[in-house]
């Protein structure tokens, strides 16, 4: 990505949209998070556009009883320098870590 290129990412989440909702502003700390309940947008403490992120529900990954809800979220980084989106992945894929071995 450079300040003129455009990245979309595509991933699949085992994260209710409510989940998403509640952990997304604190997975951008001090950054603007917006919108919701599908589309929300991500700006930086001075305003500035980072990503735009559409999430929409899937059927449940089923083994047997269990059933697992699926996200699929699409990251929109368009417009964002190298560093912007190395930052901002940071911040998602952190956030949105869950613990386990």
């Amino acid at each position: 990505m450079t300040e003129s290129g455009s990245a979309i990412l595509r991933r699949e989440m085992g994260y209710t949209a409510r989940e998403f909702a509640q952990v997304l502003p604190r997975a951008m700390r001090d950054w603007v998070v917006s919108g919701g309940p599908d589309v929300w947008r991500v700006a930086n403490s001075g305003g500035m556009p980072l990503a735009g992120i559409h999430i929409e529900a899937q059927a449940d990954r089923r083994i047997g009883a269990l059933a697992l809800p699926v996200l699929l979220v699409t990251l929109d980084l368009n417009g964002t320098t190298d560093e912007q989106a190395a930052e901002f992945l940071r911040r998602f894929d952190r956030g949105f870590h869950r613990g386990g071995g």
